[in-house]
């Protein structure tokens, strides 16, 4: 079955398409809802600094070792590599999983770069087709491979 998003309100005048997941990060012990913007010009699914604070992210946990750098059309940021679950719900109602490992902004006090929105990127939208039509508000994700309620690779 689909996971469904829609169009929503961005920075920008026009809507974009987003979707809706529980995000779990097990060794940080932090969940929540998190709403992203569908990105297939990002590598990775990426946090920022909206999500981090709703997740209360303590920064001191995340392995230095783990920080990268990333260079988008905002700009250079560096991020921190942190293995999570997203759960997705189906459109019928039935929750799908997904493992990841999430990239997590470094903090950092650019007021540009405080109200980015997270990504989902094609680490996660390469497992299935993406079907996208503003104009009937249909977001509609269907990844290729689910066994056992789980989204594989």
């Amino acid at each position: 079955m689909p996971i469904e998003g829609f169009f929503g309100p961005t920075r920008g005048s026009t809507p974009a398409p987003q979707i809706e997941a529980f995000v779990h990060f097990p060794r940080l012990n932090t969940a929540s809802w998190v709403r992203f913007l569908i990105d297939n010009g990002s590598d990775s699914t990426c946090l920022h600094h909206r999500e981090t604070r709703l997740l209360d992210i303590d920064y001191r946990r995340l392995p230095s070792n783990s920080l990268v750098s990333a260079t988008g059309i905002g700009g250079t940021l560096s991020y921190y590599n942190e293995p999570a679950w997203l759960m997705f719900t189906e459109s019928n109602g039935i929750p799908a999983f997904c493992q990841l490992d999430i990239k997590i902004c470094e903090m950092t006090t650019d007021p540009a770069m405080q109200n980015l929105p997270s990504l989902l990127g094609r680490d996660f939208l390469n497992r299935g087709s993406v079907y996208l039509d503003s104009s009937l508000n249909v977001v509609r994700l269907d990844p290729r491979d689910i066994s056992g309620g789980l989204i594989m690779p």
